[in-house]
């Protein structure tokens, strides 16, 4: 029994090794993730998002919007790539039914200048931009125009209208602002030159020392969390002033920490806590921050820095397939899956020359193998004995142990030969 259970757990750990090495060469593959891993998302999310979404708002504020948002926003990017335009449009659809459902809607309330606050606003904007923009509908492109139009008054009032009664963050403005920069390319928006002048000369007061934008009006210090979202927009305003301010959030909140690259919560030499934006922190990192510069990445041209975000996601996030998609974790995060998946269908921008911290994959390539050594160590004398009998001088023992071997079966003997005479 107890041999048994030694073979068993020896056959465990060598299945465990060989399982984790093959993971983590799928995920050292260099390059970046294409279409098709992100179709392969889409497929799972499809699938789960009318059961998941409920469940991502008891975790998160915005967990249900979130959920159908961005699963909607990477479909349209796929439909307007050419990618299965019909399912991945009607997906596009369903998250824009999902999004205007009254028990979302009225989640987000702010008043005026904008019925229901600018994160609302803005991420809805982007999705119906990338319907007109698909179907060319001029009563849906009137919808985009009007939606655009009622951004760009809020920000002649207040450069930071809310997005909860009260409590306003710069990250949702640029949002906003991105999405009608988008919707200018569907309709006419006269007065988008003056009021993006007007914005930027009224929030540089809500910029920290290193002249990044605020985390949330009031504060005075960017974070990780925030700024991989302006990053991932703010190309779509101004490209200049993104290359620029690109460049200053790797070197505050791009680190290597643990063998892993990741995002920080707050700049290099802060310390602090993480909340309900930024999620639990390990070693400073962010994982919601590292899963949103992978778009911001791809949007600022920064292929070295999104290539190694991109792997990441794959060793971390442990794909696998789920009937004919794939999720991460297990599926227990549907969330998850539609941030990396509207991540890595982001446009690729003009590619940067900036450097990238690497991961430590050779670590990963260790870890994947101990396993394997504590089985061969639990083996070390079977293994021993193996090698001894192919040693030179090791067929005269063989020889020897056959002739004993053949004399057990001559009358007299062996021992068990005598047994049975005496019986």
């Amino acid at each position: 029994m107890r041999r048994m259970l030694k073979r068993a757990v020896v056959l465990l750990l060598g299945l465990a090794s060989l399982l984790a090495t093959l993971h983590v060469a799928r995920a050292a593959i260099p390059g970046i993730r294409g279409t098709q891993a992100v179709s392969s998302q889409l497929t799972w999310l499809r699938r789960v998002n009318p059961r998941a979404a409920p469940e991502m708002q008891r975790l998160f504020p915005e967990g249900e919007f979130f959920q159908w948002a961005l699963s909607g926003l990477a479909a349209g990017r796929l439909a307007r790539d050419g990618v299965d335009p019909a399912d991945n449009l009607a997906l596009l659809e369903e998250a824009i039914a999902a999004t205007g459902a009254s028990q979302v809607v009225d989640r987000f309330g702010a008043g005026d200048p904008l019925p229901h606050g600018a994160f609302y606003h803005g991420w809805r904007l982007l999705l119906l931009v990338d319907r007109a923009a698909l179907t060319g509908d001029p009563a849906q492109r009137a919808e985009v125009e009007t939606e655009a139009r009622r951004i760009l008054t809020a920000l002649q009032a207040d450069p930071l209208p809310a997005s909860y009664p009260g409590r306003a963050w710069p990250c949702d403005v640029v949002v906003a602002l991105a999405a009608a920069h988008r919707a200018a390319g569907l309709v006419e928006l006269p007065g988008l030159p003056a009021v993006t002048r007007q914005w930027f000369a009224a929030v540089e007061t809500h910029r920290d020392p290193s002249g990044l934008l605020i985390h949330r009006r009031g504060g005075d210090v960017a974070r990780g969390s925030s700024q991989a979202i302006i990053q991932a927009f703010l190309p779509d305003i101004d490209p200049v002033r993104a290359a620029r301010e690109w460049r200053v959030f790797k070197e505050q909140f791009v680190v290597s920490e643990l063998g892993l690259v990741g995002v920080r919560e707050y700049p290099r030499g802060v310390a602090d806590d993480g909340d309900v934006d930024s999620g639990p922190l390990v070693a400073g990192v962010s994982a919601s921050a590292s899963a949103v510069t992978l778009a911001a990445a791809r949007r600022n041209g920064d292929l070295e820095l999104a290539k190694v975000l991109d792997r990441e996601a794959d060793l971390l996030g442990l794909p696998l397939p789920m009937g004919s998609g794939a999720a991460f974790a297990l599926g227990l995060m549907p969330v998850g899956d539609a941030f990396v998946a509207w991540a890595r269908s982001a446009p690729l921008g003009a590619a940067l020359d900036v450097p990238s911290p690497q991961p430590w994959f050779w670590l990963f390539w260790l870890l994947a193998l101990v396993p394997g050594v504590v089985a061969l160590w639990m083996c070390r004398r079977r293994i021993a004995g193996l090698v001894a009998l192919r040693r030179p001088g090791s067929a005269g023992r063989r020889e020897e142990c056959q002739h004993i071997k053949d004399g057990a079966s001559e009358p007299g003997g062996s021992v068990m030969n005598e047994t049975t005479v005496g019986r």
